[in-house]
């Protein structure tokens, strides 16, 4: 029994909290819910999650940083949604994995030297999978492996080749939390159906299963190192937290189950399994526990708990390659909070910190890998080279490691003296064939690995004896990468011309060896660096590169509060009867422009209803008077030069085009004004979109998967473009006009430049959904947007820069259902509106040239279903109200108006920064002839700011409180007061003395006193002279005689 009067060197480790500048701190992390510990450590940097509207987000800040964190600080813009776990690799302090809620994990390098700006484009992303991702973590002994974890499904990936290793779907449940053993053979889970799992992933088989935890709450399981043994964390069937721990020797129930309190906060454990400490740090928990584990009872032995004043909201341990070894840290905690990251050390007392204090800190696992991919395999178990943590035997001060970039870095060569070479057998030595590793379950005990034979012993054995050696260890394929075996068989066959007067040197060949691989690695580091720096030194490319944008921590957009109001009563449009309910998938459902609105009619002979929204109130019972198509209409479009012509497109190929009267229709008609068709070529027109700028320039999608650009004055296809080889979804003008962009159904982006080529200039990956889609142009044509289905039915708003297709630049995820969801683009606010027919909800945002590019503004909720939605032209925008958008929305039988607003406070100014000037969409700028004559003209912009209204700028210039003409001696337009007498002591004499004259002055000194001034001059018109106790009513003097 003497163990139990055994003292542990760290029963005294005590938490000491440093002062409150030496913190990490105005950060802002919001409230991510999410299966991770949202903070994690290299030797180098911290990265954490933080608050970011439009995306998921990560801080990063180097390892020693203290103090606040500027507002443009650089982020890593990882995730178009919440970044749900992250994970730095041991062996690259700079190689950063993030996985996310939009289902993508990626790879990130850091520089060395830390961010300098935004990352925003990943170095590796793995294919997008089918649920949000949970977990990721590297592996802990090979390099390049990275394992994941999203609903019921793990996985191992290959980052490096980039292919998938292992998949296993066996939970019931959604995964919560993985842990890799210390030899990184087996892989232990907990899910939400309450069960733990131990999987060995090169069998692909479940080694152990047990019942976890009672509660299907969130839980959390760790490994302790390289013993059998698994420590997890969650609640009991009472809600009561609890840990715990397992021998996979005996799996099925644990042998140690301490409880805790019934908060409502998961532990997250953090083990070190150098000291065996144990970390429980409770989200939203104002303490941290300290535990120690032990091989005997009672298991887990309670030390000084950390009691502080700030809710946690997420925790890691530093690695130990950054700890202040000479100052007695054992362990450092960081601990996340709502606005800051406190360091909590904890530190072993002692007499003095002026040596390395070799018993409390053991050799902790490197951070080279100790075996490659390929090599764990084939069923290599190497545990990692252990280093010493005393600072005179560190390679440099800092102890960081940083490989360089994932694209620039090869595979490691482990070198022959860490492989392990499995000694030789009797059997083997008789030619026995033997079993493969593979297919062998690796021991659940810490793995024995037989020391490799030295030179003298493989000399000693004869020559058949080396061959059955050899060829057993071909069999049992211990390392199945081919360039080691044929360089260990070199060196055997060198090994066996050695003279035996060199035995006795074969220290020093070795010593020799390793410094030939230090040289070299240094060789590689040096040519990498002159790489990079030749990179650097080439001219810059022709194009225009766009600024890096420094982003705060919440990007500050003016429409964010844009407010929808619908219009009253009295301004819609009602009894509306005989809509349509279906309208074929590329048409929009309605059309309008500054005078009328066009609605699609049920029943054969495709009708079409105009009706001017500037007249509302209740249409009359009886026909409703309509446009008659002779044939199904499958889209339509007014003219944007003339309000009084629209283009309908027909499935029997035809185009017709409408006039309408002045007053609006007051009968049925079926005569269109002209009708154009393709003579060879009778299939059907499905969408039809108008140029921007010519005039009588249109665009006509058709059934056999061309467009054919019409002159509609000589009424004839003057272009025709190819290349779609499936039904065409949607196309879009570019602002100026070059350019138009289509979605096709093979989920290809194409762009043609159609005055020079049939054929489509740039194409790129679209949506993957066939169901549909649309396309546009945003910020001046230098984005295109896109709107349409994921694999899993979701849909999605994806952005794109137009000069690269190849990937979205941003995606985010809407909702799943199987509506079409319709863009509408307002280019003066950068606004993007989407709605589907059936929805209640608008969905607004804001396109932005930074990442994520997609800014959520307030969605406007209606109060019932709409069938659709249409915008009207900017001049009807009543800039009084400070409306920047208006819209119609139709219901089920009625038409409302729908106005956009941004609430200000000064309405009567003209807000300028809201209304920039518009574009002149209303009038052409060349004619149909002009522009196929290969002519471009810029469009022309009007201002939107009424004669009578002064503009919010002007208004600020007016009301500067030192204008320009007071430097040349003019009449001042800032009436200044006279400085109060009680002022005279506070403003300086030589500002008192100039008065209105700016003699030397500083204008901030002329600011500061007109200022402070105006504000006591208030305050001192506002003090009543009458005392309280001159209201008040005395007593008779007679009354004081008494």
């Amino acid at each position: 029994m003497a163990w139990r009067f055994k003292v542990s060197k760290y029963k005294n480790a005590a938490p000491i909290v440093p002062k409150k500048e030496d913190w990490v701190n105005d950060i802002k992390v919001g409230a991510p819910q999410s299966c991770g510990n949202h903070v994690k450590a290299s030797a180098a940097f911290i990265a954490f999650n933080v608050e970011n509207r439009g995306g998921g987000s990560l801080g990063l800040v180097p390892l020693d940083y203290k103090g606040r964190v500027d507002s443009s600080t650089p982020l890593i813009h990882g995730h178009s949604d919440l970044i749900t776990d992250f994970c730095f690799s041991p062996f690259d302090d700079g190689m950063l994995a993030t996985c996310s809620t939009d289902a993508n994990v990626r790879i990130w390098h850091i520089p060395e030297n830390g961010l300098k700006e935004s990352l925003s484009n990943a170095e590796y992303s793995l294919p997008q999978f089918e649920k949000r991702v949970e977990n990721v973590m590297f592996h802990p002994t090979t390099e390049f492996m990275l394992s994941l974890a999203y609903f019921d499904t793990v996985k191992i990936w290959d980052i490096k080749h980039e292919k998938e290793l292992f998949s296993f779907s066996g939970h019931e449940d959604q995964v919560q939390n993985l842990c890799w053993n210390g030899s990184g053979s087996l892989l232990v889970t907990s899910s939400k159906d309450r069960t733990v799992r131990v999987i060995d992933p090169r069998t692909s088989k479940v080694a152990y299963e047990a019942e976890g935890h009672k509660s299907p709450k969130d839980s959390r399981i760790v490994w302790l190192g390289h013993t059998d043994r698994i420590l997890s964390t969650g609640w009991d069937a009472s809600r009561v937290r609890e840990v715990r721990i397992r021998d996979v020797r005996n799996f099925s129930k644990p042998y140690k189950v301490q409880p805790f309190d019934s908060s409502t906060g998961i532990l997250m454990p953090l083990f070190d399994p150098d000291t065996n400490m144990l970390f429980l740090a409770g989200k939203a928990d104002v303490s941290i526990m300290y535990w120690e584990v032990t091989d005997k009872e009672p298991f887990l032995t309670e030390g000084l708990k950390h009691n502080g004043s700030v809710q946690t909201k997420g925790a890691c341990l530093v690695p130990k390659r950054g700890l202040d070894v000479m100052s007695g840290e054992v362990n450092r905690l960081l601990q996340l909070t709502s606005n800051a990251i406190i360091p909590i050390t904890y530190q072993v007392p002692r007499k003095t910190y002026r040596e390395f204090h070799a018993d409390i800190f053991p050799d902790t696992p490197g951070y080279e890998p100790s075996s490659t991919v390929s090599q764990w395999l084939g069923g290599a178990n190497i545990p990692t080279k252990n280093i010493s943590l005393d600072p005179a035997k560190r390679p440099n001060a800092k102890f960081q490691i940083h490989r360089g970039p994932l694209s620039k870095r090869e595979e490691s060569k482990i070198a022959d003296a860490d492989t392990p070479v499995p000694a030789p057998r009797s059997r083997i030595s008789n030619g026995t064939e033997c079993k493969p590793v593979s297919e062998v379950r690796p021991t659940l005990s810490k793995p024995m690995v037989a020391v490799k034979e030295t030179v003298e012993e493989v000399e000693d054995e004869n020559p058949s004896k080396l061959a059955s050696i050899r060829k057993a260890f071909e069999t049992r394929s211990v390392s199945v990468d081919e360039k080691i075996v044929e360089r260990r068989r070199e060196e055997v066959r060198q090994e066996q011309t050695i003279q035996e007067e060199e035995k006795e040197n074969v220290s020093d060949q070795v010593t020799l060896r390793e410094n030939s691989n230090r040289v070299s690695a240094a060789e590689r580091r040096k040519t990498f660096e002159q790489r990079m720096a030749s990179v650097e030194d080439k001219p810059s490319s022709p194009t225009p590169k766009r600024a890096n944008v420094t982003r705060s921590f919440r990007r500050v957009c003016k429409f964010r509060h844009l407010k929808g109001t619908p219009g009253h009563k009295s301004t819609c449009i009602e009894n509306l009867r005989e809509l349509s309910r279906t309208t074929p998938g590329e048409c929009d459902g309605l059309a309008a422009n500054s005078e009328f609105v066009v609605l699609p009619l049920s029943g054969p002979g495709g009708k079409l209803s105009v009706i001017k929204h500037k007249k509302p109130g209740r249409l009359p019972d009886g026909v409703i008077p309509s446009l008659m198509n002779t044939s199904n209409v499958m889209d339509f479009t007014f003219d944007p030069f003339n309000d009084h012509t629209l283009a309908v497109a027909c499935d029997d190929g035809k185009i017709n085009l409408w006039h309408i009267p002045e007053g609006g229709l007051s009968q049925p008609t079926n005569q269109p004004n002209e009708t154009f068709m393709d003579v060879g070529s009778s299939d059907k027109v499905t969408i039809l979109k108008w140029h921007p700028l010519a005039a009588g320039v249109l665009a006509a999608a058709t059934g056999d998967l061309n467009i054919k650009i019409w002159d509609i004055h000589r009424q004839s296809v003057a272009l025709v473009l190819t290349g779609h080889p499936d039904q065409i979804f949607s196309m879009a003008w570019s602002p100026c006009g070059r350019y138009l962009a289509t979605m096709c159904r093979d989920t290809h982006i194409r762009i043609y430049e159609p005055r020079h080529s049939s054929e489509p200039i740039s194409e790129g990956n679209g949506p993957v959904g066939v169901r549909g889609a649309r396309i546009l142009w945003a910020l001046n044509g230098k984005y295109l947007v896109t709107v349409g289905f994921s694999k899993v039915s979701e849909r999605q708003i994806s952005v794109y820069k137009s000069t690269d297709l190849t990937k979205p630049a941003n995606t985010v995820g809407i909702d799943v259902s199987p509506a079409m969801l319709i863009p509408f683009y307002d280019p003066d606010s950068s606004t993007l509106f989407a709605t589907g027919k059936g929805d209640s909800t608008i969905y607004a945002y804001e396109i932005g040239s930074d990442f994520p590019h997609l800014f959520p503004l307030s969605h406007h909720k209606c109060g019932s279903v709409h069938q659709g939605l249409v915008m009207l032209p900017k001049q009807l925008c009543d800039v009084r109200q400070v409306e920047f958008c208006k819209a119609m929305r139709l219901t089920s039988s009625v038409l409302e108006p729908l106005s956009f607003t941004v609430p200000r406070v000064k309405t009567e100014l003209f807000q300028d920064d809201l209304f920039p000037p518009t574009f002149v969409s209303w009038e052409p700028v060349m004619t149909a002839a002009e522009w196929l004559g290969d002519t471009n003209r810029p469009p022309r912009t009007l201002s939107l700011k009424p004669s009578d209204m002064v503009s919010l700028s002007e208004s600020r210039e007016q009301q500067s409180p030192v204008s320009s003409q007071s430097n040349s001696g003019g009449p001042h337009t800032h009436i200044r007061h006279e400085t109060p007498p009680f002022l005279k002591g506070m403003v300086p004499t030589e500002v008192r003395q100039t008065q209105h004259k700016n003699l030397n002055v500083p204008e901030e000194a002329q600011e500061t006193q007109a200022r402070l001034e105006e504000s006591m001059s208030q305050q001192m018109d506002q003090i009543s002279k009458v005392l309280e106790q001159d209201r008040m009513e005395g007593v008779d003097s007679t009354e004081w005689e008494d």
